[in-house]
């Protein structure tokens, strides 16, 4: 038995495997570098084909002071820019901005309500029946109702009176104002 070892344990030499035959190519076989590259341009077309392109822009702030004037972002000399990425490009790009405003200018006549408070003097009032110049001033609401330009027409009630006029816009909110009041007299009782 002893020989028999010997003859099976003698320089073991491992099987070799056999080489793998190479795969039968039908038409044009490619070279194992340019598959990838050919795999890397699919995948780059499906992104394409599934997913859009994204941007991030500036914002544009326009802006009209109280005088009219018209400011604008994106122009020199900070000028506009743009960022594009898409699946494995990114594109920035800049350029300027042209703005095309109209401002629409307001009417010169129309109605309108603007209710406002007014204080005034009833200048005959102090004349009659011996009255102080104190007796004269007025206060209450006037309302707008109807304007041409700078002048409107006003109605208004007052603590005193009643009545109507023509105003001037001096400001926005204030003005000058004269026209015809009915004065109101209370009398004061007495016991």
């Amino acid at each position: 038995m002893l020989p028999l070892l010997f003859a099976l344990g003698g320089d073991a030499v491992p099987a070799t495997q056999p080489e793998p035959e190479p795969v039968a190519c039908e038409g044009t076989c490619v070279p194992a570098g340019d598959m990838s590259k050919i795999v890397t341009v699919l995948r780059e077309r499906k992104c394409f084909e599934e997913t859009k392109p994204t941007f991030k822009l500036d914002p544009i702030n326009v802006v009209v002071d109280r005088e009219g004037r018209i400011y604008f972002s994106g122009a020199a000399p900070k000028p506009y820019k743009l960022h594009m990425s898409w699946c494995n490009y990114q594109v920035d790009g800049e350029g300027k901005v042209d703005v095309l405003a109209a401002v629409q200018e307001p009417p010169s006549y129309g109605f309108r309500f603007r209710p406002k408070a007014f204080a005034g003097m009833l200048v005959l009032e102090p004349f009659r029946d011996g009255k102080k110049a104190k007796d004269g001033i007025d206060a209450g609401l006037m309302l707008d109702v109807l304007y041409v330009k700078d002048f409107n027409l006003n109605v208004h009630a007052g603590f005193r009176s009643v009545g109507a006029g023509i105003g001037v816009d001096i400001f926005k909110s204030f003005g000058a104002y004269a026209g015809y009041a009915l004065a109101c007299s209370w009398a004061a009782s007495e016991n």
